[in-house]
């Protein structure tokens, strides 16, 4: 029988624009009140996931930053696996050098080497790329298309060492880029530098983690602390940096959106997409194998 349910969250839980599909919200309420339990398992750091933890009412724990944290709401549960200092010095420059976009998670928040008014306005940037005919004001009211919760829990260094200096452990680099055919070598420079863990959720954006954990290690790690077996989990997720909380476990889910390395890795592949609908989709196919 399932016990837990393991969700990732962008393009599988939410749609492009922060969306939750109302009828899966309303599945997931109705198969915690039978006593199964949910967590998310995402990319995200703690800040960006406070807004759509309480629009999900999802109380559980959280595997965050690609797999290198795993924490409660609260706060008194957390463990993290930071980056390898010498890769990190060494690979920031280089995005740097590609004019990325950088966001630094760390054990201490998220920490940026610009100033607040250019970090913002790239962002701005990307995120009106390919939304013609939208504004700002159109988007969702959510941490992530609002400066006020964007900068939130955010620092501005002007160095490395300014991190280092802070007691801030680096746990996940995310690089998104405006223009990514301009950068197109700087995965083989990236992939020069040891126990650097790369994936990619989207084309023109690269996560970075240490090279010892990612989703499905963290995963593996939580299922042992609370005396679960892989059979006894349901996992849900679409992108590169899924398949490791896909491969391997009998009961893996990718929507219909999902990149073709998730699909292959993926026990089930859903035909509704994330955000609208495959949560339900996945439930239902666990409770038509009698698992829930």
């Amino acid at each position: 029988m399932i016990k837990l349910v393991v969700l990732d969250v962008d393009g599988t839980s939410i749609d492009r624009d922060n969306q939750f599909y109302d009828d899966d919200i309303k599945e997931i309420d109705f198969y915690k009140k039978k006593g199964i339990e949910f967590m998310f398992a995402s990319g995200r750091d703690m800040n960006m996931m406070l807004d759509m933890i309480e629009k999900s009412h999802v109380d559980g724990d959280l595997i965050i930053n690609n797999g290198t944290q795993y924490r409660n709401i609260e706060g008194t549960k957390n463990i993290a696996h930071p980056m390898d200092e010498d890769a990190f010095r060494k690979m920031i420059p280089i995005l740097q050098k590609y004019n990325y976009h950088i966001s630094i998670h760390t054990t201490k928040g998220k920490y940026i080497l610009t100033d607040f008014e250019s970090y913002w306005d790239l962002h701005v940037k990307l995120l009106m790329k390919g939304r013609e005919g939208v504004t700002l004001e159109d988007l969702p009211n959510t941490t992530f298309f609002r400066r006020w919760g964007y900068l939130n829990d955010c620092t501005s260094v002007k160095s490395i060492d300014d991190i280092y200096n802070q007691g801030a452990l680096p746990l996940k680099v995310d690089a998104r880029h405006l223009n990514p055919e301009e950068a197109k070598d700087v995965r083989e420079r990236l992939d020069c530098i040891p126990h650097l863990n790369i994936s990619s959720s989207y084309e023109d954006n690269i996560e970075i983690t240490c090279d010892d954990y990612d989703k499905g290690i963290m995963l593996k790690e939580v299922l042992r602390l609370k005396g679960l077996n892989l059979d006894e989990v349901a996992t849900f997720g679409d992108g590169l940096n899924d398949v490791c909380m896909l491969k391997g476990f009998p009961y893996s889910f990718t929507p219909a959106n999902g990149c073709k390395e998730a699909k292959e890795a993926a026990t089930y592949t859903l035909t509704k997409t994330g955000g609208n609908g495959a949560i339900q989709e996945g439930l239902h196919i666990l409770k038509d194998l009698d698992l829930i």
